[in-house]
């Protein structure tokens, strides 16, 4: 027999088997790892960020509360009418009082006219020849002086007892004339509970928080050797000049403490100017981004060996009995097909158990008439045409499931962005405008939590038929995340506008019957309106831009519609 040159079916289908597990992991290793940059930086805008701010607020009502204190302290001087009418044990006594009732002072000093300290009360022990002129020539205490009302000092190193000290200074108004200050009631702020406050803020493993004063210098750090002798001045680190400008966000930087690139959320604190960061360091995200990475190639990987092992076996399946049969035949054809083909076993593919059966008939048959040979010919024709229009309309069926999403039925994320992306490639030249809606259902989770997941899936199913009935010939409408909708018109701006606030309406006043019960459900819609030729090949830029104003509509108190502008 001759010898037939080619790949084998077995070759074959290990190859196309390999190629088509290995493209898809191929093309989307790159996406991957995009994806996976994009929700470290969201993790790290909503965590850290949030925990920066969160830590802000009980800093100030610690600061604000002692303000609070030393203001009613100041109004029992002037009511003492020192010094001409008080005596030193009266103050004294208030000095003491005021002391004992705030946790957060250790120390309280009266300054005379002279910003001499007069009296004074502290948790910690005074030398008896220490400086009365310590606070004379400070800053905050003649801005204090200057506009009437209460300041606060940046740290500084405390010379009584050599620790770091945050300075509150009181003006006490005059007792005969309420415009005009008579002493200064200095308090001196615990540093400790904002340390303590600190300590219980910190992210990831490496990663920890910082606060610093207006001009940029440390009051409360993990490295204490930036608070002995001399505060550490971090004001030449940008994401420090950013806290001081009162800026609230997520950045880079480089840590002089730590010595790596961190990634930081950060606020200032309201009326006091002080900043809070939360540094992270950059490699810990990176790590994070590596294992998600690691983890889909490590299944790409499985993919591709369970390929190949299908398509092995699928192989043997398929060709062994191709073998039997050509070997059989082989053996028939030099024994002038004077004995019959083995019996193929019923394991085999059916159309090779068909071709067995056929190839026997024909040897079988070798006398029969070109008549009976044509019938057969004619049958096989109609079981092929047959088999391929069954195969036509799985296609069909395959084509609309990969369009469509499984809960909703309306159009899935991939083909409504492949439809913008076709759209803005195809129709540069068009100037009509067309309008990109966002809808977030809102309080989504409360839904899924109070009354089941069956419930938050039968509000999307309604909430999807709401928008499909809205839908125009031209127009689409699609499940884009998980509570997410997505809808393209093909409408001028005032259309565009009417329809977007006509579907939250509805959605707004419809009655979603849950398990008989009614909920009442609301959306924060997101409204993009542009033109087709300005966004060509930018459509990543026209799905940032409609997901700004879904945010933005969030932010106003949701249940409304809020349009990009550029």
């Amino acid at each position: 027999m001759a010898h037939n040159r080619g790949l084998s079916i077995n070759s074959l289908l290990l190859f196309c088997f390999a190629l088509i597990a290995l493209l898809p992991v191929s093309l989307l290793g790159f996406k991957i790892y995009d994806a996976a940059w994009d929700n470290a930086w969201r993790e790290v805008r909503e965590k850290h960020q949030l925990l920066a701010e969160n830590l802000a607020q009980p800093i100030n009502i610690y600061v604000h509360g002692h303000k609070t204190t030393l203001a009613i302290t100041a109004n029992l001087i002037r009511d003492l009418n020192f010094p001409s009418a008080s005596t030193i044990d009266s103050l004294d006594y208030v000095l003491e009082e005021s002391l004992n009732l705030s946790e957060g002072l250790c120390g309280v000093f009266l300054l005379d006219s002279d910003k001499e300290i007069a009296t004074y009360k502290s948790e910690y022990r005074i030398a008896a020849d220490f400086d009365h002129t310590l606070f004379k020539e400070l800053e905050f205490v003649d801005t204090a002086i200057l506009n009437k009302r209460t300041m606060i000092s940046p740290v500084r190193i405390n010379p009584l007892n050599g620790k770091p000290a945050i300075y509150i200074a009181q003006p006490v108004m005059s007792h005969g004339n309420p415009a005009e200050v008579n002493n200064v009631l200095i308090g001196e702020l615990k540093i400790e509970p904002i340390e303590k406050l600190r300590q219980g803020i910190r992210f990831g493993e490496a990663g920890h928080s910082a606060i610093v004063d207006d001009l940029g210098h440390v009051i409360a750090h993990p490295n204490p050797d930036w608070m002995v002798e001399h505060i550490k001045d971090l004001s030449d680190l940008d994401i420090v000049k950013k806290m001081m400008a009162g800026q609230t966000g997520v950045t880079e930087f480089y840590s002089p403490f730590v010595k790596q690139t961190m990634i930081a959320g950060y606020t200032a604190v309201p009326e006091l100017g002080w900043g809070i960061m939360v540094p992270q360091p950059k490699a810990e995200v990176d790590e994070q981004v590596r294992s998600i990475v690691f983890t889909q190639f490590s299944w790409g990987l499985v993919g591709l060996v369970v390929a190949l092992i299908t398509a092995h076996f699928l192989g043997r399946w398929i060709t062994q009995p191709i073998n039997e049969l050509a070997s059989a035949g082989n053996r028939l054809s030099k024994e002038g097909f004077q004995d019959n083909l083995p019996k193929i076993r019923d394991s085999a593919p059916i159309e090779l158990q068909l071709l067995a059966g056929c190839f026997g008939a024909a040897i079988r048959g070798l006398a029969a008439s070109r008549a009976e040979v044509e019938e057969l010919n004619q049958s096989l024709q109609s079981k092929i045409k047959e088999a391929t229009n069954e195969l036509r309309e799985a296609n069909m069926k395959l084509s609309v499931l990969a369009r469509s999403d499984h809960l909703t039925n309306l159009a899935n994320r991939r083909h409504f962005e492949q439809t913008i992306t076709n759209l803005a490639s195809r129709r540069q030249a068009d100037t009509d405008n067309v309008c990109l809606l966002l809808v977030d259902v809102d309080h989504f989770k409360q839904i899924n939590d109070q009354h089941g997941h069956s419930a938050g899936d039968m509000v999307l199913i309604q909430i999807a038929e709401i928008l499909d009935h809205h839908m125009r010939q031209t127009d689409l409408a699609a499940r884009y995340a998980g509570d997410e909708f997505i809808v393209l018109i093909r409408a001028g701006e005032d259309i565009g506008r009417e329809r977007a606030h006509a579907i939250r309406n509805e959605i707004a006043e419809h009655p979603f019957h849950i398990e008989g019960e009614d909920l009442q459900v609301t959306v924060s819609v997101g409204l993009f309106i542009f033109n087709v030729a300005d966004y060509a090949h930018q459509t990543g830029q026209i799905f940032r831009n409609v997901d700004a104003a879904m945010y933005k509509a969030k932010e106003q108190g949701r249940n409304t519609v809020e349009e990009f502008r550029v």
